[in-house]
C-alpha cells in the first residue's frame, strides 16, 4: 500500500521538482563516470598492463544463476576492449573485492581514496604473479528485488476477503546494475574507474552502458608472464553480500597447471570449436575459430583459452539468439590474431 503524501510532503516534491529542472544537465543525477586519479592526470597506465575476467558481485538472495548471461555479456565485451589474455579471478578474490571496491557504497565513488587493505593485498598478488605494472578490472554489481508472498483468503462466493503474508518472499534481478572498470596500479592504487547504472532508462539492455564504461581506457594490454592464464569459470560467479568486510584470502587467482601444448591446427582445437552452439549466428563461429586458431595465444592456454570463449559465445547466443552476431562482429577486429 502507497502511504499518500501529505501537504508538507508535496512542497518537499515541489521544491525537488524544481531542483531537478534547475540542473536537467548535472552528471550526479545518474551514479559514476570516468575519473582519474590525482596521481594519474594524463597518458597510459604503467606497461605491461593486465586485465582479468570480470569480477561479478551477485547479491545472495538473487536465484542461483541468475546473473551468468550479463557476465558472460560483459565478459565478451571486455575481451573485445582488452583484448589480450586475461586471468581469472580466484573465488576469495572475488569474495574480498566485492565487500571492498565494488561494494554497493563504494562502486561509484569519485573521490580516489585508498583501497582497503584487504583489496590492496589482491591486486598487489596478482601484480606479482603476472609481472603487471597495471591491472584493469571489470566490474558488474547485480542487485535483488524481493517481494512479500502473500495469500489471497476468499468466502464461500469467491469473494476476497483478507490478504495474509506467508513469512516468504520471492526475490529476482532487479533491472538497476551497476558496471564499470577500475585500473590499479601494482601497489594497489586506484588509477582510473569509470562506472555507471544500468537500468535508468526503459532499455533493459545493459550492453550500451557496459561498452560505456569500456571505452577509451588509458592502457595498452598485453598477456600475463609465467603461467597465470586460465579459462574462466563457466559456474556461476560467488555470491556475495552487498557489502560488508573480508579477511584477505590466500590465493588472488586459481593456479592451475599448464597443460601440453596445443597448436593452431590441433584436432584438439577442431573438438573444443565444435562445441559452439549449432544455432550460433556465422559471425559468432567466425570469432570462435579466429581466436582458436591465433597465433598470438600460447600453445600451453590455447585448449583453456579457446573452451572460455566458446562458453562466452554460447551464453550470448542464449540471450541473444540471432543478434548476438551482431555483437560477435564487432569484436572481430580486435580477435587475437
Amino acid at each position: 500500500m502507497h502511504r499518500p503524501l501529505s501537504r508538507k510532503s508535496w512542497l518537499g516534491s515541489g521544491r525537488l521538482g524544481l531542483a531537478l529542472a534547475a540542473c536537467a544537465g548535472c552528471s550526479f543525477l545518474i551514479p559514476g563516470g570516468a575519473h582519474r586519479g590525482e596521481q594519474f592526470a594524463a597518458g597510459n597506465a604503467p606497461e605491461p598492463t593486465i586485465s582479468t575476467t570480470v569480477l561479478s558481485c551477485v547479491a545472495k538472495s538473487v536465484p542461483y544463476g541468475a546473473g551468468d548471461a550479463y557476465t558472460a555479456q560483459f565478459n565478451a565485451l571486455a575481451r573485445a576492449a582488452m583484448p589480450a589474455a586475461p586471468v581469472p579471478l580466484s573465488p576469495s578474490a572475488t569474495s574480498v573485492l566485492c565487500n571492498t571496491v565494488a561494494a554497493s557504497g563504494a562502486f561509484h565513488a569519485w573521490r580516489e581514496t585508498t583501497p582497503p587493505a584487504s583489496a590492496v593485498a589482491i591486486i598487489r598478488e596478482l601484480a606479482q604473479a603476472t609481472g603487471a605494472k597495471s591491472i584493469a578490472i571489470p566490474m558488474m554489481r547485480l542487485y535483488a528485488r524481493c517481494e512479500q508472498d502473500q495469500k489471497t483468503v476468499r468466502d464461500s462466493s469467491g469473494r476476497v476477503i483478507a490478504t495474509v503474508d506467508e513469512g516468504t518472499q520471492t526475490c529476482r534481478m532487479d533491472r538497476f546494475k551497476d558496471v564499470g572498470l577500475f585500473l590499479f596500479a601494482a601497489d594497489g592504487t586506484i588509477l582510473y574507474r569509470s562506472t555507471t547504472q544500468t537500468g535508468q532508462t526503459s532499455n533493459t539492455d545493459p550492453e550500451p552502458d557496459m561498452n560505456k564504461v569500456l571505452a577509451a581506457i588509458p592502457a595498452t594490454f598485453s598477456a600475463p608472464e609465467g603461467g597465470a592464464v586460465a579459462a574462466a569459470p563457466a559456474a556461476s560467479p560467488m555470491m556475495v553480500a552487498p557489502a560488508g568486510g573480508g579477511a584477505m584470502p590466500p590465493a588472488a587467482y586459481t593456479p592451475q597447471a599448464a597443460p601440453a601444448g596445443v597448436g593452431p591446427t590441433d584436432p584438439k582445437v577442431d573438438g573444443a570449436i565444435a562445441e559452439v552452439n549449432p544455432k550460433a549466428p556465422a559471425d559468432c563461429k567466425k570469432y570462435v575459430k579466429t581466436v582458436c586458431r591465433a597465433a598470438t595465444i600460447p600453445d600451453n592456454a590455447r585448449l583453456q583459452m579457446c573452451a572460455a570463449y566458446v562458453g562466452t559465445v554460447n551464453n550470448l547466443v542464449a540471450q541473444q539468439g540471432a543478434k548476438a552476431g551482431d555483437t560477435c562482429k564487432s569484436m572481430m577486429p580486435s580477435a587475437p590474431r
